[in-house]
C-alpha cells in the first residue's frame, strides 16, 4: 500500500487535509469519498504515517490554529488583523503574489502576534488552502464578513482593491466603535463618583453627625432621616433584588437564545429611542459598506446578498434582509425589494435604485455608506451629550440631596442651641 496527500473539502465547508494508504490513486478517491470529503488535490506521499493517525494530528492543528490566546472579536485581535492586513497589502499590491507576501512577512514581522498569523497562512496555504479559508482558522484576528469579503476577491482575481476596501471598512468600524466608547467613558466616570460620594455620606459621615446632633439634643430633619431608612431598606433588601435581578436576566439571555425570543428582544431594541437609531444605522452602515465592496469585487448581486446576510447581526433586520433577498432572487429590483420591508430609509432606496438604473450600483452604496456614516456620527453625538448632562445632573442632585440634609439639620440644633 502507499500513502497519499489529500486536501479536500468537509461536510461542513472546511478545508482539510492528510494522508491515507490506499493500493492505488483511484482507491484512496474511494476511501476519501467514503469519508463524506470532497477531494481537491491527490498526489503521492513519501510519509508514512498512516491515514487515520495523520487526519487526527491534522484536526488537532487546526485547533491549535484557532486557539484562545485572544477572544473572537476581540478588539485587540481586530486590531492585530488590521495592521496585519496593511502590511499584506502593501506587499501584494505591489506585484508580490499572495502567498509570497504572507510567506516574506513570516520573516520580516517582528510582533509575536503577527508573526503567528503569518506562519499559520503560510502554512495552510502552502498545504494548498486559499487565503479566505486560511483566514478562517484565524476568528480571533479576522472576522467572518472580512474572509467573505476575501474570498470574493480571490474568485475574480482581483484581491489588491478588495484588501484596501476591507482596511478602510474596518478602520472606519474601529474610528466609530472609539467614538462610542470615548463618549460614555466620562459620564461613567462622574456616575460612580458621585454614587461613591453619597455612599461616603451615609455610612461614615452622617452616623457621626447623627451621633453629635443626639449628644446636643437635637435631631436630623426629614430629608436627613428618609437617607438613612432609604440606605437601611436597601441594605435589608439588595441581596434580595441583586439575586432577582439576576434571575431576571438569565432568563432574558435564555428566551434569547430561542429564534423567537431573539427575534422580539432584536426588534424590541431597535425600538427604543436613539440607542435603537444608532443600532440600526451602525447595521446600515456596515452592509451597504460590505455591499459597495463585494459589487466592486465582481461578483453577482444574488451571491453579494447571500454574503452581506451572514453578516448582520440583528435578527429582525436579517430576517428582513432574508426576505428581501428572496425577492431579489424572484426577478425584483434590490431596490424594490428592500423598499417592501422598509429596510432602509426611502431617500437611500431613491439613490439605490437611481445607481442600479445606470449600472453604478457600487457608486450609489458608497453614496449610502457615507450617509449612514454621518447620521450615525450625528446620532452618537446627540447621545454623548444627553448622557454627560444626564450624569452630571444624577452627580449633582445626588451630592446636594445629602449635603443640604446635612447641613439643615445643623442648622437646626445651632438655632435651637441659640435660644
Amino acid at each position: 500500500m502507499k500513502d497519499y496527500k489529500y486536501v479536500a473539502i468537509d461536510s461542513k465547508g472546511k478545508t482539510t487535509s492528510g494522508i491515507i494508504s490506499a493500493e492505488s490513486p483511484k482507491d484512496a478517491r474511494v476511501e476519501i469519498r467514503k469519508e463524506k470529503l470532497t477531494l481537491l488535490k491527490l498526489e503521492a506521499s513519501k510519509s508514512k504515517v498512516g491515514g487515520k493517525s495523520n487526519r487526527k494530528s491534522n484536526k488537532t492543528k487546526d485547533k491549535k490554529i484557532s486557539g484562545k490566546k485572544l477572544s473572537r472579536g476581540s478588539s485587540k485581535g481586530e486590531k492585530i488583523g488590521l495592521e496585519f492586513l496593511k502590511r499584506l497589502h502593501e506587499l501584494h499590491s505591489s506585484g508580490m503574489p499572495i502567498a509570497d507576501s504572507v510567506k516574506l512577512l513570516n520573516l520580516r514581522l517582528s510582533d509575536p502576534f503577527q508573526k503567528e498569523i503569518a506562519g499559520e497562512l503560510w502554512r495552510e496555504l502552502a498545504e494548498g488552502r486559499t487565503l479566505s479559508r486560511a483566514m478562517r482558522l484565524l476568528p480571533q484576528y479576522f472576522s467572518e464578513s472580512s474572509t467573505f469579503v476575501i474570498e470574493a476577491g480571490e474568485a475574480t482575481g482581483n484581491l489588491s482593491p478588495i484588501l484596501a476596501k476591507i482596511i478602510t471598512h474596518l478602520e472606519e468600524k474601529r474610528e466609530i466603535r472609539s467614538k462610542v466608547l470615548g463618549s460614555m467613558t466620562y459620564p461613567i466616570f462622574v456616575g460612580v463618583v458621585a454614587i461613591g460620594v453619597v455612599i461616603f455620606f451615609l455610612f461614615y459621615l452622617l452616623p457621626q453627625i447623627q451621633e453629635m446632633l443626639d449628644s446636643l439634643g437635637g435631631e436630623l430633619n426629614l430629608m436627613a432621616k428618609i437617607l438613612i431608612n432609604g440606605s437601611n431598606l436597601l441594605l435589608t433588601i439588595g441581596p434580595f433584588l441583586v439575586i432577582a435581578i439576576l434571575v431576571g436576566v438569565g432568563a432574558v439571555i435564555q428566551w434569547n437564545k430561542s429564534e423567537k425570543g431573539g427575534m422580539m428582544i432584536d426588534r424590541s431594541v431597535l425600538q427604543f429611542p436613539l440607542l435603537g437609531q444608532i443600532l440600526y444605522l451602525s447595521e446600515m452602515f456596515q452592509l451597504s459598506s460590505l455591499l459597495s465592496t463585494l459589487i466592486w469585487s465582481g461578483i453577482g448581486l444574488t451571491e453579494n446578498l447571500r454574503l452581506c446576510e451572514k453578516t448582520i447581526k440583528n435578527r429582525f433586520l436579517r430576517y428582513q434582509f432574508r426576505s428581501a433577498r428572496a425577492l431579489v432572487n424572484e426577478g425584483k429590483s434590490l431596490p424594490e425589494a428592500l423598499r417592501k420591508f422598509k429596510f432602509m430609509p426611502l431617500m437611500q432606496l431613491d439613490v439605490i435604485e437611481v445607481g442600479e438604473k445606470t449600472g453604478n450600483l457600487g457608486n450609489s452604496m458608497e453614496d449610502a455608506s457615507r450617509s449612514f456614516r454621518q447620521q450615525l456620527t450625528k446620532k452618537i453625538k446627540t447621545m454623548t451629550t444627553l448622557v454627560s448632562g444626564g450624569a452630571l445632573g444624577f452627580a449633582f442632585s445626588l451630592v446636594a440631596i445629602v449635603a443640604i440634609s446635612i447641613v439643615t439639620s445643623i442648622f437646626q440644633v445651632s438655632k435651637s442651641i441659640s435660644l
